[in-house]
């Protein structure tokens, strides 16, 4: 015979498997999503018109031309944002309209996107040495205070065939933008043409490589095009969007009795994200079938705690410290790890494969040991 004590507990478990479907609202778990979408790292390439901005952007994010042309919007008046990916961007990229265009004023432009950009690619082509107004613009930066970490890209190798010529064309440019800017940044030569493989573009790596070195949350964002498994660098490329519902679900865990409701209910705002990025609608049979792989007694386990984590937060004294404390790291995880599962689950059918428990309970598991301990305030 069940009391109340036991019909409490089975009441939340369903009010938190609900919330999986359709998420309630709440103002703290919108403030920690907005949070986390506007806190996207943002690479600005800066350089004339035709240096090759867009050949950059293709090859670090995979996207066609045609995708690139489509998918820019405005910045300010002459320059534009490309996030990628478009509808939940793990990085953007700022472009600002080719320097020494006729009329073209950058003051506005560098005004705004300093302010807005994690860090600055400065791009001259080794066949072009008159760089008198990049040079003027990076000046301009460099008299603003907060400087931003940059590297030269030297692109358009081919151009000149005569080694000889090409260096000292490369010695060149570099002296000019490092006299612009009053310092020395990173080098990195590229060359990456139209109709080339891009496993044989030059300089890919390395600009991987060093864009990670100024940025390094883009580590796993970048490492996509390194991936051999293709499940792996789908969720890799959905990494960052896991992360960011995880710490949005830390966020609201910490204060009591809000945790209750947030926290499912940004689960359950990550799996809907999720089910759209693998081209799925998340409703309630998917979310039921979710549930049935992964194995009810499992999240059931799960739940509970979870519900036990929110009952220690209201003891006075423990409850507003470590009890706070250790429900937002368990939440933050465990976050992460149901987004991990839903990543494969969600892979798999996507290309008519079937997960079983066994499987998807292990991915769980090993994305929930992969952060648990893991300081992430």
């Amino acid at each position: 015979m069940n009391t109340g004590d036991d019909r409490k507990p089975r009441a939340r478990w369903r009010r938190w498997t609900d919330d999986l479907v359709n998420p309630r609202a709440h103002p703290r778990l919108e403030a920690a999503l907005a949070q986390h979408r506007t806190d996207v790292p943002v690479l600005w390439l800066l350089g004339k018109t035709g240096a090759g901005k867009s050949s950059v952007i293709q090859r670090l994010t995979g996207d066609s031309r045609a995708e690139i042309g489509n998918g820019f919007e405005p910045c300010t008046r002459t320059s534009h944002f490309y996030n990628h990916p478009r509808q939940a961007p793990v990085m953007r990229f700022l472009d600002t309209r080719g320097l020494g265009e006729s009329g073209y004023d950058p003051q506005e432009d560098l005004a705004a996107c300093q302010h807005t950009s994690h860090a600055l690619l400065v791009l001259t082509r080794v066949d072009d040495t008159s760089q008198a107004v990049l040079c003027q613009a990076l000046a301009r930066l460099a008299r603003q205070p907060g400087a931003l970490p940059a590297l030269h890209l030297h692109s358009a190798l081919h151009m000149i065939s005569d080694p000889a010529h090409r260096q000292r064309a490369i010695d060149f440019n570099a002296t000019q933008v490092r006299t612009a800017l009053g310092r020395d940044i990173p080098q990195i030569r590229i060359d990456f043409l139209p109709q080339d493989d891009p496993d044989d573009d030059t300089g890919l790596t390395a600009l991987s490589a060093g864009i990670i070195a100024l940025v390094p949350e883009l580590e796993v964002a970048l490492a996509t095009r390194d991936a051999h498994d293709s499940e792996h660098a789908a969720f890799l490329l959905n990494r960052r969007e896991v992360l960011g519902y995880a710490s949005a679900a830390a966020a609201v865990d910490v204060f009591p009795g809000v945790g209750l409701v947030g926290v499912p209910g940004i689960q359950g705002k990550l799996l809907h994200t999720l089910a759209a990025r693998y081209e799925h609608t998340w409703d309630r049979q998917a979310a039921r079938d979710f549930l049935a792989v992964l194995g009810t007694s499992f999240l059931y386990r799960y739940g509970m705690s979870f519900i036990g984590r929110q009952a220690a937060k209201l003891i006075p004294g423990y409850g507003q410290t470590a009890g706070a404390a250790a429900a937002a790291g368990i939440s933050f995880a465990s976050t992460y790890a149901l987004g991990r599962a839903a990543c494969l689950y969600l892979y798999r059918k996507s290309v008519g494969v079937d997960t079983d428990r066994a499987t998807l309970q292990e991915a769980f598991k090993q994305a929930f040991d992969e952060l648990h301990t893991r300081d992430h305030q």
